[in-house]
């Protein structure tokens, strides 16, 4: 049977910035009727990037759960430094109210939550403590997952994690492409002896928009992940079910549900596969 996690970042809650630039990238496109409700739509609560209703409906309507990866940035601009400002700006809080209080919706009624690491994070094991005990605090209760932001990562992050009392880590995987990095399919140990996984990350939202055979590759993936017993892990950003900015997405992610469903495949949070790899 193919086991199948679907999961979520939670990159943003709400558009900022992005009021500016993606309308100014739709007019230079010649998308004027998109830039005009890219621009007059969805402030404060109605946020197109809030994205959580849309996740529920669907997957409830599926009969199937999900792990979402929340975010603490705690990252600061530097004027000087143009590639700050995407990391930093327009990010939420975890102990928002409204945030806080989706996150215990979520966690009670069946799906999971884990930690998004921050964009340093990855090279910084006491502020990794930190973001975990901050989502701890609104759950009330441990946490045991964890992908790092933009899937920064090196020698130390394993262990840092490890450190940190995560069980696993969905950071391995691709950026720009689909499939298994490394030919990594099957969930491995970074260390001997010990009960801490990698569950390689196998298809994110964006890459899969932008593969131009994607139906056919997930055949391909499929059948290796069904050949290897592995887990297959796919990534869709709660900001990117607004079908007026991503147009893809929530039909793909649909699209996908049904397709695994037809094969019989087995949803699972990643907290169950977890138990399910390590036999607990």
């Amino acid at each position: 049977m193919i086991r199948v996690c679907l999961t979520h970042d939670v990159d943003r809650v709400r558009k900022t910035y992005q009021y500016f630039t993606k309308t100014a990238k739709a007019i230079a496109k010649g998308r004027l009727s998109r830039a005009w409700k890219m621009v007059t739509r969805g402030f404060g609560e109605t946020s197109p990037y809030w994205g959580f209703d849309i996740v529920i409906d669907i997957e409830n309507h599926y009969g199937v759960k999900s792990t979402f990866f929340f975010l603490e940035e705690s990252a600061k601009v530097q004027p000087l430094s143009p590639k700050s400002y995407k990391i930093a700006l327009g990010r939420y809080h975890v102990n928002e109210p409204r945030v806080a209080k989706m996150m215990q919706y979520l966690d009670t009624h069946g799906w999971e939550i884990g930690l998004h690491g921050s964009y340093y994070s990855y090279d910084n094991p006491e502020l990794l403590k930190r973001e975990k005990t901050a989502i701890e605090e609104v759950l009330g209760h441990k946490i045991i997952g964890v992908r790092q932001h933009y899937l920064n990562w090196n020698e130390n992050t394993w262990r840092y994690q490890k450190e940190a009392g995560f069980k696993y880590d969905s950071t391995w995987g691709y950026t720009r492409d689909i499939g298994f990095k490394d030919g990594k399919v099957i969930p491995f140990q970074p260390f001997s002896n010990n009960d801490f996984r990698e569950i390689p990350l196998t298809i994110m939202d964006s890459c899969f928009a932008d593969t131009e055979n994607r139906w056919e590759r997930l055949e391909e993936i499929i059948a290796e992940i069904d050949r290897q017993d592995a887990v297959l892990v796919i990534n869709f950003h709660t900001n990117n079910f607004d079908e007026v900015e991503f147009p893809e997405y929530k039909k793909n992610y649909i699209r996908l549900i049904e397709t695994l469903q037809t094969k019989g495949a087995r949803f699972m949070t990643m907290q169950e596969t977890y138990a399910d790899i390590v036999g607990k």
